[in-house]
């Protein structure tokens, strides 16, 4: 129930139990002031009605030190989260797993859609323009299967569907679920390692944490499910 006080013979408040106690603490509201809340018949000073409320706890003064101790990335610092890093070949065997399902899907929707690229071999240079434009947009059919592909199976199941097969997931650096925004960013960099002739997929047999180029610009990491 709200409370009000006197201070300077003005009436102040409504305030609730919680800050009234934090008022009489810090001795804005002394033993004279004068308060009041709805049932009382009138005015009394706070030492009249001081042992008849209930005992609110409140918690300590929170200091510098505690603060930095609940700093999540100096604690990741200091003891970093070890996670059973998914191998390189296992890795790679995903990525032919998901490579197949993928051309798959593209062949279907090509044959659909009469995107199929035919090269005769009488093909004059207007006719190697024309396939050359159906390269070009069977092929950004194929990133735009790929990016729905992934982003609905890592979003729903945390890996694509070789990493599934293989017991692997995607995680943040920290083992945690990998957000929608982080999916997007980690695809498009797998593109752009593809543009560089996959060189990329190379980091994975060097670095401890197995990681590719994408990986590492989207900060993520590959694991074992079952190992964790």
């Amino acid at each position: 129930m709200p409370w009000y006080y006197a201070n300077n013979d003005q009436r102040l408040g409504p305030v609730n139990d919680t800050e009234f106690a934090r008022l009489a603490r810090e001795k804005i509201i002394r033993e004279e002031t004068l308060v009041w809340q709805h049932g009382m018949a009138e005015w009394k000073s706070y030492a009249e009605v001081a042992p008849t409320l209930p005992s609110i706890e409140t918690p300590p003064p929170f200091s510098g030190e505690q603060a930095q101790a609940l700093d999540v990335e100096a604690i990741l610092a200091e003891h970093p989260v070890e996670l059973p890093y998914a191998s390189f070949w296992a890795r790679a065997g995903a990525k032919i797993v998901d490579l197949i399902i993928l051309n798959f899907l593209v062949l279907i929707t090509a044959v659909l859609m009469n995107k199929m690229p035919v090269v005769p071999a009488d093909a004059g240079f207007d006719e190697l323009r024309r396939i050359f434009a159906e390269f070009s947009e069977l092929t950004q059919i194929s990133i735009g299967i790929e990016l729905v592909f992934t982003w609905f199976f890592v979003w729903r199941f945390q890996g694509t569907p070789g990493k599934l097969l293989l017991g692997l997931k995607i995680v943040n650096a920290d083992g945690s679920r990998v957000g929608p925004i982080r999916i997007l960013f980690r695809f498009f960099g797998e593109v752009m390692n593809r543009i560089m002739f996959c060189l990329g997929y190379l980091f994975a047999a060097a670095d401890d944490e197995k990681r590719t180029m994408h990986d590492f610009l989207a900060d993520t990491r590959v694991v074992y499910k079952k190992r964790q």
